[in-house]
């Protein structure tokens, strides 16, 4: 049990350091920062409200990040994922190339399959495939439990065309964690780092395909990384969504990973994981896509009543238990069927709503009381009526495309 507590007090030293002896961290911090300030402008322009706070919108991000990091530091290191023998000096220039082809493809699961099947096919670079699978399927496994726990946060309400050509209400899902972490590495000098104690005889899980150069002694590596996750939610609320996308991306996560390991052992394997890797990660993408565009829409007008696409939050109407989804059907005893129903009653600066709501989850008929103070709005965003004509366009294009697009109009 010592031994436990001290391999576990190691780790954690090392993200300590991460955190708070690495200018890294706080430049990602910043970046973080920026992104979710930039969301709460988007907010505002569509629709003249506010969100969460910017700065605890950053802290929440951050509490999540680290308690991934740590999570996903004990993985890596227990699997024995090797930074050094992975071709990362190769993965990040390659990400950033295919950025420019399509955003989406700022991912390592591309840009590592990429790599694993020209050392393949043609010999270069010399990397350990299964311990670069293994490395890209355990941040993955970290990003599906950040999004399960805290993806749907902070959705940004707003309108759109589905294929159909319907107008409808929905979510992006935009989020964003600094991570930092910690790996091992084999170097020749272990001046400044920790030495990785004593492991047990069955590791490391993933096996080390060229085995160990003499001479070299494994440490433990801080390190930041940023982790990002974007999404559409049209045929379901973000809560369900972020569960969905993180349950598909564990599933895949937890399949390159045990690629990764037979590979290590069989290295026939190397070539299926190599392809699963960009082929699994699309697969991913085309599932959470196909099923919000193509399944019925939440958002779109009821039978009866006015849809809520989004009670804001910390506003009137959010504390008296209205919630994302819900229906209401009348105020102070007048039945609303139009947004303009409900602005002609709040119009009249009554001092108590009487708001009669059917809940999304439940299918419940509920009542609630609210007392507003002078110039209080209700707090609600209601679903499109079909004649708006501001809503937004959704689309992939790239920094390459964009230019020449630029170009050809100049």
């Amino acid at each position: 049990m010592a031994e436990v507590f001290s391999f576990a007090s190691l780790i954690l030293g090392q993200l300590w350091k991460a955190i708070f002896e690495n200018v890294v961290f706080w430049m990602v911090l910043a970046l973080v920062a920026v992104q979710y300030r930039k969301i709460a402008k988007t907010r505002e322009s569509m629709f003249g409200i506010r969100g969460n706070p910017v700065l605890k919108d950053t802290l929440t991000a951050t509490l999540f990040g680290v308690i991934g990091g740590v999570a996903g530091s004990f993985v890596l290191v227990i699997t024995g994922i090797n930074l050094t023998g992975i071709g990362i000096s190769y993965l990040w220039p390659l990400a950033l190339l295919l950025m420019l082809i399509n955003p989406r493809f700022l991912c390592f699961s591309y840009a590592g399959g990429i790599i694993a099947l020209s050392n393949l096919l043609f010999g270069v670079p010399r990397i350990d495939i299964p311990q670069l699978m293994g490395l890209i399927a355990i941040l993955h496994l970290v990003e599906s439990l950040l999004i399960s726990f805290s993806g749907h946060a902070g959705a940004t309400p707003m309108f759109t065309k589905n294929p159909k050509g319907q107008l409808v209400g929905g979510f992006t899902l935009q989020k964003f964690w600094p991570l930092p972490i910690v790996a091992i590495a084999f170097l020749p000098g272990v001046t400044g780092f920790v030495l990785l104690p004593q492991m047990p005889d069955w590791w490391p899980v993933i096996k080390f395909g060229h085995g160990l150069v003499p001479g070299l002694q494994a440490v433990l590596i801080p390190f930041v990384a940023g982790l990002g996750y974007g999404d559409l939610a049209l045929a379901h609320t973000p809560v369900e969504k972020s569960k969905m996308s993180a349950r598909n991306l564990s599933v895949f996560s937890l399949i390159l990973l045990v690629l990764a390991l037979l590979a290590s052992r069989y290295r026939i394997l190397e070539y299926l994981a190599a392809v699963f890797a960009p082929l699994g990660h699309e697969a991913v993408i085309y599932l959470g896509q196909n099923t919000e565009m193509k399944g019925r829409p939440i958002f779109v007008p009821p039978m009866r009543g006015v849809r809520v696409l989004e009670a804001v939050p910390n506003a009137a109407a959010q504390a008296a238990g209205v919630r994302s989804g819900d229906v209401i059907l009348a105020i102070n005893g007048v039945a609303v069927s139009s947004k303009r129903d409900i602005e002609t009653i709040i119009w009249g600066r009554p001092q108590t709503l009487e708001i009669e709501y059917v809940t999304y989850t439940r299918k419940k008929w509920q009542r609630a009381f609210i007392k507003l103070r002078p110039h209080q709005p209700l707090g609600i965003i209601a679903v499109p009526e079909g004649f708006e004509t501001v809503y937004t366009e959704f689309g992939s294009q790239s920094l390459i495309s964009r230019l020449i697009q630029k170009f050809s109009k100049q």
